[in-house]
């Protein structure tokens, strides 16, 4: 049996008149639980407000895979939202709602008690931190989980990230996650001065703070991964797409059950990529693709 433990935002995307379930955490926690057998264990931990949103919700959990135990009820915060909206130039963009529930992420006894089990991998990204008590109690997991894959997905949001944090971040995990977007500003903060050039920031990447996996994900380019200072490409197929939006996160989760299930690296790489081509030809981040006809092309 898998013991899972994830960390950070579910979210509303609203648009218009209608309210969509996300938040990069709870898309990649649905996509790894539906992966898992059923006698694995993922718990989320994440903040809700007590209102509709909440309702909604631990509703959609209850026909999933993921354990809420961990999920706190805030009598005061709302349940996290981002408004979408056009610009000027008709190009899609948000707002996230600050001050939410998933800002005050309290480090609580269930939490305490949680972290007395021994875990397969922890999972968490950098928006999460934006607040200071959800970092704080992201700090205190930091400091009293023991799990064997750590696993951050980057997701830099506005300008809701620090070098400080990021720096605190990469120091803790064993698997990183990031696009090429981010991977960029990464450069800006900790190496302006080295070349531009992917497996070069990897490798610098990894060597500084003994990252032992680093996945980048290049849009409709491919992705690449750097292991045992070893970088490997894996381009895309052409299809077709309809919506990329959760595509990195079922990438980031297919990747992490796929090392959980010991796939060679390559395999590693090439599951995460079919995975997140399957979810860009459907609609939506918690959209439901054909899991075992994936798994089975890799034996799995």
């Amino acid at each position: 049996m898998l013991n899972i433990l994830t960390f950070g935002e579910l979210l509303y995307d609203v648009y218009d008149n209608v309210s969509v379930i996300g938040g990069a955490p709870f898309n990649y926690s649905l996509q790894l639980s539906r992966l898992l057998n059923k006698d694995d264990k993922l718990q989320f931990i994440t903040a809700l407000g007590d209102d509709d949103y909440s309702k909604d919700a631990l509703s959609f959990i209850d026909n999933e895979n993921i354990y809420k135990s961990l999920i706190q009820i805030s009598k005061d915060y709302e349940t996290g939202k981002a408004t979408v909206f056009l610009n000027e130039n008709k190009v899609p963009d948000y707002i996230i709602h600050e001050n939410t529930a998933w800002d005050h992420i309290e480090y609580n006894s269930d939490i305490e008690n949680a972290l007395k089990e021994n875990y397969d991998l922890f999972y968490f990204n950098i928006l999460s931190q934006r607040n200071e008590k959800s970092y704080n109690t992201l700090k205190n997991i930091f400091k009293n989980i023991n799990a064997k894959y750590k696993v951050c997905d980057v997701t830099f949001r506005k300008n809701y990230y620090t070098k400080e944090k990021i720096k605190e971040s990469l120091e803790f995990i064993n698997i990183l996650k990031i696009n090429d977007d981010e991977l960029a500003v990464i450069k800006g903060l900790f190496y302006p001065s080295l070349q531009n050039d992917n497996e070069t920031l990897l490798k610098a990447i990894s060597k500084d703070f003994d990252i032992d996996y680093i996945f980048l994900t290049l849009g409709a380019s491919g992705a690449s991964v750097l292991y045992n200072n070893e970088y490997i490409f894996n381009p895309s197929n052409k299809i077709d797409v309809v919506d990329t939006v959760g595509a990195g996160d079922s990438f980031c989760a297919a990747l992490s059950y796929a090392i959980l299930m010991g796939l060679d690296i390559n395999n590693v790489l090439k599951f995460a990529s079919s995975v997140s081509e399957e979810m860009i030809q459907l609609k939506g981040g918690t959209a439901r693709y054909n899991v075992e006809r994936v798994k089975s092309k890799f034996n799995l």
